[in-house]
């Protein structure tokens, strides 16, 4: 057996960034690098958009608490970042709707600029404030999940290098929720709504489901789209009409199947 057969690829050498979504796979993850033992120069970071659930939220702030780590919470300002606390953090959109305002269109599925500025760039500022110039990524991708997994180890020109070890090690979901059901906290959320609330990248009808049972959730959604004047998606409906649509029709649950989302590379939902 060679040595790169032996190496537990939980192992995590620094320096080396945790990129924690706070979904139950980064959970999972991030368990399965403190049971291999955290090495110094190990970082473990949030980057908060401020649309991500209070259920994500607490579900961070849990698992620092339960397994005694520490959890760095980050959020994107004009001047870079700053670091905040579950106490403190942005609660409605506040760093999303400010990037917007600065660029003054909307991501849309094909520019994704959300994720890069919210996230990617923020915790790249992050490590390169701690003084490094290099470092490991590594992400929660999952073995059952290849397009993610190509696109990750696919040729890239940053200052760092991608590791997933869950893909490495074989991980599917099911490792992940098996694993969540014996645990004695748990992220407040179904499978298929996701950290980021009403993702445009998420399917329709999943949009749909979650706005039938928290209307509430679509009101930002629609202040961004009616202070652009544009949507998000232009092949599906607005924020509004979608709220609308499920406000009118009988209140039955929305079946979803097996939906495709166009989440991609995200890295905001798992």
């Amino acid at each position: 057996m060679t040595t790169k057969e032996k190496r537990d690829p939980f192992l995590v050498e620094g320096p080396a960034l945790i990129s924690f979504s706070g979904g139950r796979t980064s959970g999972y993850m991030l368990r399965r690098v403190l049971d291999a033992g955290l090495q110094p120069d190990v970082h473990i970071v949030f980057a908060n958009t401020g649309k991500e659930r209070l259920e994500t939220l607490d579900f961070v702030r849990d698992c620092a608490v339960n397994w005694g780590v520490p959890v760095r919470w980050v959020e994107r300002r004009e001047t870079g970042f700053v670091e905040v606390t579950h106490e403190s953090a942005s609660r409605n959109g506040e760093p999303f709707a400010a990037l917007v305002t600065k660029r003054k269109f909307l991501p849309n599925p094909v520019t994704r600029f959300c994720t890069q500025e919210l996230k990617i760039r923020v915790m790249r500022d992050f490590m390169k404030a701690q003084g490094f110039e290099t470092w490991t990524n590594i992400v929660g991708i999952r073995a059952d999940e290849p397009r993610r997994v190509a696109r990750m180890r696919a040729p890239h020109r940053d200052r760092w290098e991608n590791e997933i070890p869950l893909a490495d090690a074989g991980v599917t979901e099911a490792d992940v929720l098996a694993f969540w059901k014996k645990q004695p906290f748990d992220l407040g959320l179904r499978t298929w709504e996701g950290n980021c609330d009403l993702c445009f990248l998420k399917g329709g009808l999943k949009k749909e489901r979650i706005i039938l049972e928290r209307p509430d959730l679509a009101t930002w959604w629609i202040e961004q789209e009616a202070r652009m004047k544009a949507t998000f998606r232009a092949d599906s409906p607005s924020y509004a009409r979608m709220l609308d649509t499920v406000t009118r029709q009988v209140r039955l649950p929305i079946a979803m199947a097996e939906e495709m989302d166009d989440l991609g590379d995200c890295v905001c939902h798992d």
